[in-house]
């Protein structure tokens, strides 16, 4: 008959060997592919991302253009210099990505506005070459001449630009026609850009099929007036693995996923941008595959001497113990048994001289007691609900969370809604809180809920936001601005203004879904939001329309305006509250 020494030490050996290169092969193989996978997905996502935002970018820029040529129509129409100058520094100074505008005339003169070293200059007739006169003379809207033009270097300032023409006629067949011609600076459209420059050795590029750099690591930070030699291209910029993307898709196009350079493997996700240019732009993520797999190489040396170092120890131990177990080792195969017959009734003297094999017997014992409990007692349908609420992960529980609380109220509303019809009340609120969403949403606000004539928001739930005071203060000057623009249009038509007390209070919440079972809802709770409204309440007595509590102004990265109100005791509190105002920039 075998010895049962024998039988388990050679089947303990085998099982771990089995079941540890099969767990750990399967396990690094998984971890390799998912790793893989999930860096293709996201750089995919990535460039899909920036091929989007450069083509929002090229919207947004026609957009601006078409603004300005309606502004001249109105504002300049005889295109006489001041009034054009006065026109176009507007744009020049609030769209980042302007380098300069030109205003041609069908007469070979010119009005220029563009931004130099910080400050926005203009130029009567300033120099400019032959064909863009060409162009402009002869140009009507419409005529295929119009657009984004590929980047060429300024022949003055010698910076690196992408030019957008746009004809124009005037406003009163007068013959005061024009054309547009928009600058944009290629180091900061770069920058703009390379925002999302990761770490970990991930890069993005952008370059056209000529081989113009749009946007690369190196010209992060650049500074926007810094003169070039020549237009920045792909063989400029000392980088071989852009130089080697850059030939395969001028050889083999944007289907590929990798490529190698001096024996490293990069991981590539290229989209083709062709919309709005002349010539198409690509968006290329790269990553080196060393740096997802580092991490896989480094598990499977752990995973291979933790596997021999078990398989040692699980030999000793059957080797010495195989004997001593054997039917302590029955016993507990019954009990494993037991479980899945839900076959309670075990005997429960000790079977065994080891007190430890002992207890692992009676643990098995507690287990199926603790089984028979649970299916006699918990019903099917509450345990597909537990089932539902895992799958849910924890975005269903309720965590304690610092957030930025806004809170805002109508002054006077009660002598102002009284009297009113009911419709003509539920469309001005209606009109009201659609100014008010507006910014709060724009900033990355959340909602929470309307009470009468308030609105209550928060920040930093259910996305973190590390800039969450600085978003909530942002909204609530927004909210002034809008608020005034939306009183100018009721004193327009002889309708009394609505003044917009607002309260702001950062603090630790409770946050996530809180109500009955049927009925749910995501919000927040705790002390913080009761200081909040009691901040936008105490605007009524110390004539202020902007509290803003210590916490908030602590918690505030940007700098602001701050005027201090004064230590107040808030309405239902004991302790004094530091609290300030903004003043208006």
């Amino acid at each position: 008959m075998t010895s049962v020494r024998f039988v388990l030490t050679t089947g303990v050996a085998i099982f771990v060997i089995l079941i540890g290169g099969l767990v750990g092969g399967l396990s690094i193989w998984g971890g390799v592919k998912s790793a893989i996978e999930l860096t293709r997905a996201m750089q995919h996502q990535q460039t899909e991302m920036l091929a989007e935002e450069v083509n929002l970018f090229a919207q947004n820029v026609e957009q601006d253009i078409d603004t300005m040529t309606e502004v001249l129509r109105r504002s300049a129409k005889d295109l006489q210099n001041r009034p054009v100058i006065s026109a176009l520094k507007p744009f020049v100074k609030n769209k980042e990505h302007l380098s300069s505008i030109t205003v041609v005339r069908k007469n070979r003169t010119n009005v220029w506005v563009g931004v130099w070293q910080g400050e926005i200059t203009s130029e009567i007739n300033t120099d400019l070459d032959s064909e863009s006169y060409d162009y402009a003379i002869d140009g009507i809207p419409g005529d295929g001449s119009e657009g984004f033009d590929d980047i060429y270097l300024e022949p003055t300032d010698k910076r690196p630009v992408i030019s957008y023409t746009k004809h124009f006629l005037g406003c009163c067949g007068d013959g005061k026609d024009g054309t547009l011609y928009l600058d944009l600076g290629l180091t900061t459209l770069s920058s703009l850009l390379s925002e999302r420059q990761q770490k970990n050795d991930r890069q993005i590029l952008v370059f056209d099929s000529s081989g113009a750099v749009i946007a690369h690591p190196s010209l992060i930070g650049e500074n926007p007036y810094k003169q070039f030699r020549r237009v920045p291209r792909v063989r400029d910029l000392d980088d071989p693995v852009a130089t080697a993307i850059f030939s395969k898709i001028k050889k083999t196009g944007t289907n590929f996923q990798d490529i190698e350079i001096g024996g490293e493997v990069w991981l590539v996700s290229v989209a083709r941008i062709s919309e709005f240019f002349d010539k198409a732009w690509y968006a290329v993520s790269i990553v080196p595959r060393s740096v997802v797999l580092g991490p896989m190489i480094n598990r499977a040396i752990w995973v291979g001497v933790i596997g021999v170092v078990v398989l040692l120890i699980a030999v000793m131990i059957a080797w010495g113990m195989g004997r001593a177990i054997s039917t302590p080792v029955s016993r507990l195969a019954l009990a494993a048994d037991a479980v899945r017959t839900l076959n309670i009734e075990m005997p429960t003297e000790p079977v065994s001289r080891f007190n430890e094999l002992n207890s692992a017997e009676q643990a098995f014992r507690a287990m199926l007691t603790g089984l028979e409990v649970f299916i006699r007692y918990v019903p099917k349908n509450l345990v597909r609900r537990l089932i539902q609420l895992e799958a849910k992960g924890r975005g269903v529980e309720a965590e304690e969370r610092e957030v930025t609380i806004l809170f805002t109220d109508i002054a006077g509303y009660t002598s102002i809604a009284d009297g009113m019809d009911p419709k003509d009340l539920a469309d001005l609120l209606n009109n009201y809180f659609e100014v008010l969403v507006t910014p709060v949403t724009a900033r990355g606000g959340t909602v929470d809920k309307f009470i009468g004539d308030a609105l209550m928001a928060f920040w930093n739930a259910p996305d973190e936001q590390t800039d969450h005071a600085d978003l909530a203060l942002a909204a609530a000057s927004d909210i002034q601005k809008a608020t005034d623009r939306f009183n100018d249009t009721r004193l327009a038509v002889g309708e009394k203004p609505l003044r917009t007390r607002i309260g702001v209070h950062t603090g630790r919440v409770l946050v996530g879904n809180i109500g009955a079972t049927e009925r749910m809802n995501y919000t927040i709770v705790g002390d913080a939001v009761n200081t909040t409204a009691r901040l936008e309440a105490l605007g009524k007595d110390i004539g202020q329309t902007l509290c803003v509590s210590a916490d908030t102004r602590q918690a505030a990265q940007n700098n602001y305006d701050w005027h201090e109100v004064g230590d107040v005791t808030l309405r239902g509190r004991s302790q004094k509250t530091l609290v300030y105002t903004i003043g208006s920039s």
